[in-house]
């Protein structure tokens, strides 16, 4: 009697275990699904809502959209669209006083910042050059560059729209090609001589080693990396954007060392060497975030309302934030008070 209830209600209760499998492994594969469903790669800076005036600071107009900011010391060049070209001044506190003009080809892409207070501009047919002083020197004939960037030996590195990164010498004669990226769309040159290039249609995030046929190691950069910065010496900061979060990766090689959630979509990095924070803009929400990567996890310390579309952020050596507006409203300067560490 007792082993024929035991046999009865057995069954109901391996059919219940099996439909909550079967559940289970259903909400699994719908999670799956949904994940897959997301578009990684081919970041591109959220369109920012409109925003309101900027919390603190001060607001410098400049006639054209931001494209890039460079920042060596204390001065900054601000690479401007339609026309094309470089705005160089001096900082001081938060006044921007421009000294230099230098005209840019109007296919001109996001100029980065070399060794010494060299601006490199990459364009259709090859690279701009702005030394601090003296003339600039355009180097044609490459071909179409989609990044740049210089060692410090001296040496000139392009990037192709397939995967390539030419090194070249300093007057542009191709000396080595170092392949196996999808795209090269950001070159970033580390104080340690360590270069890692972005690829943002399969947000891939590589080691170059200037003397090697192939590039790697490689690494998949969250869901959709946008922008990448040196960090610390040895250490590159990068944004995702799809993935509304902050990575830290060591350079040499590559490799992941910190990776936590930041404001929607984020943008432009750059590194607060006077705070030891890094600086972040998300144009989902038009704010500037600090964070505190000492503690392993990452620290908000702090955030400030600024300009509409904020796709630049530079640092001064005196600590100046400098924010540049792809959307026409300007340059925020400002010096910002951090709070304190939580916890």
């Amino acid at each position: 009697m007792t082993l024929r209830v035991r046999r009865r209600t057995a069954l109901p209760a391996a059919l219940l275990a099996l439909a909550m499998g079967l559940a289970g492994c259903s909400q699994a594969a719908s999670q799956l699904e949904g994940h897959n469903a997301v578009e990684q790669g081919n970041a591109q800076p959220a369109v920012s809502p409109p925003a309101a005036e900027p919390d603190d600071g001060e607001v410098v107009e400049v006639d054209g959209e931001v494209v890039a900011l460079v920042a060596a010391g204390d001065r900054v060049a601000v690479q401007l669209a339609d026309p094309a070209r470089l705005l160089i001044g001096d900082v001081e506190g938060t006044d921007w006083t421009e000294d230099r003009t230098v005209e840019l080809p109007a296919d001109a892409g996001p100029a980065t910042a070399g060794p010494d207070g060299a601006v490199v501009v990459p364009y259709a047919d090859g690279v701009v050059v702005v030394p601090p002083t003296g003339d600039e020197r355009r180097i044609s004939g490459l071909g179409p560059v989609t990044a740049a960037a210089l060692t410090d030996d001296g040496r000139l590195l392009t990037g192709t729209a397939d995967g390539e990164v030419v090194v070249r010498d300093a007057e542009g004669a191709e000396q080595h090609r170092v392949r196996g990226l999808t795209s090269v769309d950001l070159l970033s040159v580390a104080s340690d001589g360590s270069v890692t290039a972005l690829s943002r249609p399969d947000t891939v995030i590589a080691s170059v080693d200037l003397s090697e046929d192939t590039a790697g190691p490689l690494l998949r950069a969250g869901k959709g990396a946008g922008m990448v910065a040196p960090f610390a010496g040895d250490s590159v900061v990068a944004s995702d954007t799809v993935g509304d979060a902050l990575l830290v990766y060591s350079t040499d090689p590559v490799r992941l060392h910190q990776m936590f959630p930041v404001a929607d979509a984020p943008w432009a990095v750059a590194e607060d060497a006077s705070r030891e924070v890094v600086w972040m803009t998300s144009t989902g929400t038009n704010t500037l975030q600090a964070y505190d990567l000492g503690d392993g996890f990452g620290s908000r310390r702090a955030e400030v309302a600024t300009l509409r579309q904020p796709n630049s952020v530079v640092v001064t050596d005196s600590g100046t934030v400098v924010v540049g507006s792809a959307g026409g409203a300007g340059l925020h300067l400002l010096r910002p008070t951090l709070d304190e560490p939580e916890g």
